[in-house]
């Protein structure tokens, strides 16, 4: 509990005393102001409705150019393929692309470096809106010729009334917190000051136990679960005597 004390300082100039001195009164608005911080957590579970899913493809060649050529073949056949199984253009993002190449072991340290083959990586993000096309969507990648499936992830497409939902009981239970602190104080919750929100609403993603077994025999199963949208406040409130 913090004690803040507040005054108003009026200035009066008499302009009769010698060399022009100054009178200062103070008035004090009011003796103390006690101030209790309180923090509240709001959590909301909600059910995901969108997958975010990792799908890339890696070649390694000997030749550069025939390493990027493999490369971009796959992935054009991948990303026709999930756009054929109903993926937009808009919700496929690139998030990696490299190229690295690959150095034979030395045997000594006097001996050179020597590149015997080269390494391409393409990854794309997906965002599937149907979870229930979610195995079908990442079979049909892996079929096409995608070989790394990763950061599989569940969440929620427009959390925006889960958030003010967690936003409510946030404050709210920050205001529980204030009344009991200040009546634990002998005291009476008095007015609110200040309220602010952290960083912003988070969501807590699913995130898959494992990464689905993308296998040519059928899709793998998706287990959508629940996940919190998380708001955080931080108050302060005025008490007051009894």
């Amino acid at each position: 509990m913090t004690v803040l004390r507040k005054a108003s300082v009026a200035l009066l100039l008499l302009a009769a005393l010698p060399g022009g001195c100054v009178r200062v009164r103070v008035t004090p608005e009011y003796e103390a102001l006690d101030v209790v911080s309180v923090n509240g957590v709001g959590r909301v579970s909600v059910k995901p409705d969108t997958m975010l899913v990792d799908v890339g493809v890696e070649a390694r060649v000997p030749a550069l150019a025939d390493a990027t050529a493999d490369a971009s073949r796959r992935m054009t056949e991948v990303l026709a393929r999930v756009k054929a199984l109903g993926v937009a253009a808009q919700d496929i993002t690139t998030v990696a692309y490299s190229v690295d190449p690959i150095a034979a072991p030395r045997r000594t340290d006097e001996e050179a470096s020597r590149i015997v083959a080269y390494r391409v990586v393409n990854v794309v993000r997906l965002r599937i809106r149907d979870l229930a096309a979610g195995g079908p969507v990442v079979d049909g990648a892996v079929a096409a010729g995608a070989n790394t499936i990763s950061a599989l992830q569940l969440t929620v497409n427009d959390p925006a009334h889960a958030e003010s939902e967690a936003r409510a009981l946030a404050v709210g239970e920050a205001a529980a917190k204030a009344k009991e602190i200040a009546a634990a104080a002998g005291s009476r919750l008095g007015d609110l000051l200040s309220v602010t929100e952290g960083a912003g609403p988070r969501p807590i993603v699913a995130q898959a136990a494992a990464v689905m077994a993308a296998r040519p025999s059928g899709p793998g199963p998706v287990e959508a679960g629940q996940l919190e949208i998380v708001v955080n406040v931080q108050a302060r409130y005025r008490i007051v005597p009894r």
